[in-house]
């Protein structure tokens, strides 16, 4: 990224302060900022959709090509060249139920095994799945947090920031998922291939390193989620 500063002088349209450079040191509105006009509403479609100086489709790129070093970056403070990520995703379940009714998918079989807890959980989660790809993430996050936190790419990783790992992984997850509804094993198989290279461009460690511990970080994530099931069967006998 090239940053610059505007030498220029200028008069804040917001606190009237005359200032030099690319904001107000009063208020922090930008330069830039002047009468509403066309410019004006193409600047707020993009600010909306991401297509602005932290473009959402320039974020997209880097994590499909290299998530293990964009993502080093946001973690590490370097947040102006990525799209806020939370942010993105809900956008991208915005963009995937416009086009969804359009065109309509088939819709998800409807879980029934007995258990309402477990069948309700189940049915909303397939329904908002982008939260659900979130969710699921979630649970990723204290094992990678045990088994990674000594990696020489990125050492001493903390909890909120493997949070954001899992956001990162959801986007992508709810990406191959949206277009591979009718083929969930390939769906799976192409989601744990994305989080080995996304693993393995983050912590540093060689392709043996980061597959037996990505392995035994699933193996832990699915306990925990057999966990939680067994739970919400408990809850549903009450």
């Amino acid at each position: 990224m090239q940053y610059r500063i505007d030498e220029t002088e200028h008069v804040c349209n917001n606190c009237g302060h005359t200032f030099k450079g690319n904001y107000c040191p009063v208020c922090s509105q930008s330069a830039r900022q002047g009468r509403i006009g066309w410019i004006t509403l193409w600047q707020g479609i993009g600010q909306l959709w991401g297509i602005e100086s932290r473009s959402a489709i320039y974020t997209l790129w880097q994590l499909l090509w290299r998530p293990g070093y964009l993502v080093r970056d946001y973690i590490s403070g370097k947040r102006q060249v990525s799209y806020p990520p939370v942010k993105l995703l809900f956008i991208l379940a915005a963009v995937v139920a416009v086009i969804q009714y359009f065109f309509p998918v088939p819709a998800p079989e409807i879980f029934a095994t007995g258990y309402r807890y477990v069948d309700a959980a189940f049915n909303w989660l397939t329904e908002h799945e982008n939260i659900g790809a979130l969710l699921s993430g979630c649970i990723f996050i204290l094992p990678t947090w045990v088994l990674f936190r000594k990696a020489p790419g990125y050492p001493h990783h903390s909890i909120p920031e493997g949070f954001f790992l899992q956001v990162y992984i959801a986007i992508v997850s709810f990406i191959i998922s949206s277009l591979l509804a009718e083929a969930h094993p390939v769906s799976m198989l192409l989601t744990f291939v994305y989080t080995f290279i996304f693993y393995k461009q983050l912590f540093g460690y060689g392709y043996w390193g980061t597959l037996w511990r990505l392995t035994i970080c699933m193996t832990l994530s699915l306990m925990i989620l057999m966990l939680l099931i067994i739970m919400g069967m408990m809850l549903s006998k009450l």
